[in-house]
């Protein structure tokens, strides 16, 4: 149901340029006088990009949900708590990314019990320009939520404007937005779905650096091409203290905190130096988290502290030039203050520099409020193979660190909400390992939002200033939605997006050939990180587009569409026919990547191999000899699968009745290449300084908290409890333990309470909860619905 809204949209006035760029912060305040106070007030507040939120000089919120305008969340905050009976000052300050072409805007109401509206956004409240905020700051255009540095200086914050009694009448009256037919809202375009946030509000904890990783002093030198950049200096190689101080850097260890002082050098003012040095601390918090970093010091006015953020070191140093560029900088004014950044960061590693300190700066204490989506921890892995415990930890710990206001493919870099990533791994290890269906939920609402008009989803459905577009993502999106009802039991979910998932098959099916397979589709067609060849008839697209098609004939079946069932059960029959014929090679026995004007591909990989074992497009026979020539004794050159696709390799291992190879498997792979090399969550690629996307090695930065890669979560949960769903809403499940060389202790969440599974000295127990009936899985190991090896 839309939401009436007496507010309008407000921005800064039509006069102000600025108010069109990027990387630009508004000031926004009203006060508003109450009395007789109600027993409870709400703000019901949004704004395009970002708002911070103050009632009474207290910070109150933040928000919204990161999304597209054409489907823009808000909030609704319960302000009881910082009411207060008299004047009461709102203050915002809204942030405007800018990274793509169109108006920003905030939009508020504060009502009270009975949900009269007291207060709404108009041209009565006043703005001016934050120059606090530098503008013209370094771009990461990878990034989606905080590509811009942030440079702030609290010299040029008004004093008091966050209260009551502050003089605002220099300050400009906003404009309003209209739309063709109004100024209500929804009726004013771009912003004309407004939806209520649908998950819970993220939850705060205060961490701290748990290690010194070094300290070191570095000459001030200005790139003056490239001033807006912090990275370069925080990059640059120092050398041991001499000029400058740094004392009780332990003080900025843990949580008890202490006075830390540090010191720039002063030799420069007489001289007896060449130049200036800048003390330098590097702090570890001993995992990558994403934060707000908050700094408590007392310095001397123009004092300046440069904050660069980074989820590993490079050979050994802090650097974050050659990619991720993030960073703060924080000029102080005289006295104590405090700081907290306005976007939170991803990171495991900081670098603070004191610049412009030739008096002492006293850092009091520096913590992270760590942001995160407010799971509870309730599937669990324990077995008596550490390195697979090891596995397991990594994998669900990366999942906690990609969830947020949207689920990311990784937090220290894009921060974007890839469809084909969620949907293929993130959402199954979700249900697995923390039971959660609110957030799965908000992702597949949101990516239907942004369904294209010739059917396909975007790549990207948290952000429009990503345009990629991979088809096979959108059909990955499609078996979310199926798995998503299948572990839920909710059928409103296919009636809702049933016409959404015809789209797309239309996409599909406009470009099926002669002999029933895609081909040519004029889109970047992934699979994965992998020299594959794509062209033509791609092998894996194909396989995928089969096993989804038998997905939608079942929604049909739920839909009654005779129709599409019958259609897509010719379709699927016919792909199969020719998916042989056109993509097996007999001579090397296996499939070949594709076909492109009749002739197939010289290239083997395991992504098409297992892609047709998985999907159920060849036999059992067939699958077991096509794993002996990917890994047996006469195993042919082929390309392996990177991490994401490795959960297909996985699935169809356990397909072909093989779990104690994919047991194997994992501890080879996220075991040796992973756990083993102390990661703390999951590599994007096997190697994290480059790739073999395109055959040879490009040394290019791999990301270490990459969500598609942690399948192993899922695995080791449903894969060695032989989990899979039998009735949609896991009133009937399929359970058969893995009797495998190690003990173990699963704890699997289900819609209706606890399922555990453990195996010890030879024998297995199962307890469900009472109204879940269990029994022996024939096929086991995939909730998603095993599919048939004939």
């Amino acid at each position: 149901m839309s939401r009436y809204w007496k507010g309008k949209w407000i921005w800064a006035p039509a006069q102000d340029e600025s108010g069109n760029g990027s990387n630009v912060y508004y000031y926004f305040r009203k006060e508003i006088e109450l009395k007789n106070l109600s027993p409870s007030y709400r703000l019901y507040i949004t704004a395009d990009t970002r708002y911070r939120l103050h009632i009474n000089g207290q910070p109150t919120g933040s928000g919204p949900a990161m999304c597209v305008n054409h489907y823009q969340y808000y909030d609704v905050i319960d302000v009881t708590p910082s009411i207060e009976e008299g004047i009461n000052c709102i203050a915002l300050e809204v942030y405007r990314l800018g990274s793509i072409p169109g108006p920003s805007g905030l939009l508020a109401e504060l009502t009270d019990a009975d949900g009269a509206v007291l207060m709404s956004t108009d041209d009565s409240w006043r703005t001016v320009k934050a120059d606090a905020w530098r503008s013209d700051t370094q771009f990461f255009r990878m990034s989606m939520y905080s590509p811009f540095q942030e440079h702030y200086s609290s010299t040029r914050e008004p004093v008091g404007w966050k209260e009551s009694g502050f003089r605002d009448d220099g300050w400009a009256r906003p404009r309003i937005w209209s739309g063709p037919v109004s100024d209500s809202p929804p009726a004013v375009a771009p912003w004309t779905r407004l939806i209520e946030r649908d998950i819970p509000k993220l939850i705060e904890t205060r961490e701290y650096a748990r290690a010194i990783a070094y300290m070191e002093e570095s000459i001030e030198l200005m790139n003056r091409m490239r001033s807006e950049d912090l990275s370069i200096g925080l990059s640059m190689a120092g050398q041991p203290l001499q000029f400058t101080m740094i004392h009780r850097a332990e003080g900025l260890l843990g949580a008890e905190g202490g006075d830390t002082e540090l010191r720039c050098s002063v030799g420069h003012l007489s001289r007896e130096l060449d130049g200036i040095y800048n003390p330098c601390i590097v702090l570890d918090f001993g995992r990558s988290i994403n934060a707000y970093l908050e700094l408590d010091l007392t310095a001397a006015a123009g004092a300046v502290i440069d904050i660069g953020y980074a989820e590993r070191l490079l050979n050994g140093r802090f650097n974050n030039a050659v990619e991720g560029m993030y960073a703060d900088r924080y000029e102080a004014r005289a006295g104590r203050q405090k700081f907290r950044s306005y976007h939170w960061k991803s990171f495991r590693y900081i670098k603070l520099m004191l610049r412009s300190g030739t008096e002492p700066l006293m850092l009091h204490r520096l913590q992270a409020a760590r942001c995160r989506y407010p799971y509870e921890e309730r599937g669990s892995f324990h077995s008596s193979d550490q390195l697979l415990n090891q596995v397991f930890r990594i994998c669900k710990d990366t999942l906690d660190l990609c969830s947020n206001d949207s689920i990311m493919d990784t937090p220290w870099r894009e921060q974007a909400q890839f469809v084909g990533d969620v949907s293929a791994v993130t959402l199954g290890g979700i249900y697995a390992c923390f039971g959660d269906v609110l957030l799965p939920g908000k992702f597949l609402r949101q990516s239907a939002a942004n369904q294209l008009p010739d059917g396909l989803l975007p790549s990207v459905t948290n952000s429009l200033a990503n345009d990629s577009l991979h088809p096979d993502y959108s059909l990955w999106w499609v078996w979310g939605l199926w798995q998503h009802y299948r572990y839920t039991g909710e059928e409103q979910w296919i009636h809702r997006y049933y016409p959404h998932v015809l789209k797309v098959v239309d996409a599909f099916l406009g470009y099926v050939n002669h002999q029933g397979l895609i081909e040519h589709m004029p889109y970047a067609v992934f699979i994965d990180w992998a020299h594959l060849d794509r062209k033509g008839v791609s092998t894996p697209l194909n396989a995928l587009f089969y096993g989804v098609a038998g997905a939608v004939e079942a929604m049909a079946e739920i839909k009654g569409d005779a129709y599409t069932r019958e259609r897509l059960r010719m379709a699927r029959s016919k792909l199969k026919n020719g998916f042989d014929a056109v993509l097996f090679c007999p001579e090397r026995e296996c499939y070949t990547d594709a076909s492109f004007e009749g002739k197939q591909s010289p290239r083997i990989s395991e992504q098409a191999n297992t892609s047709a074992i998985y999907w159920g497009l060849c036999s059992r026979a067939r699958a077991q000899r096509i794993f002996d020539r990917l890994w047996g004794e006469d195993s042919l050159i082929h390309t392996e699968s990177q991490p994401f696709h490795t959960m297909i390799t996985l699935r169809a291992l356990m397909s072909a009745g093989m779990r104690e190879q994919a047991v194997a498997l994992v501890k080879d792979r996220w075991g040796k290449r992973m756990a083993l090399k102390g990661a703390t969550s999951t590599y994007e690629e096997w190697e994290s300084n480059g790739s073999r996307r395109n055959g040879g090695f490009t040394p290019i930065m791999r990301t270490q908290s990459h969500a598609w890669s942690a399948y192993p979560a899922e695995f080791l949960l449903y894969g060695l409890a032989g989990f899979e769903i039998l009735e949609p809403g896991c009133g009937k499940v399929g359970v058969k333990p893995f009797a495998g060389a190690f003990d173990y202790d699963i704890v699997i969440p289900l819609p209706q309470g606890l399922l555990r599974v453990s195996r010890k000295a030879g024998m297995s127990e199962v307890m469900a909860p009472p109204l879940v009936k269990v029994v022996s899985s024939e096929k086991g190991g995939d909730a998603r619905g095993q599919q048939s090896i004939q």
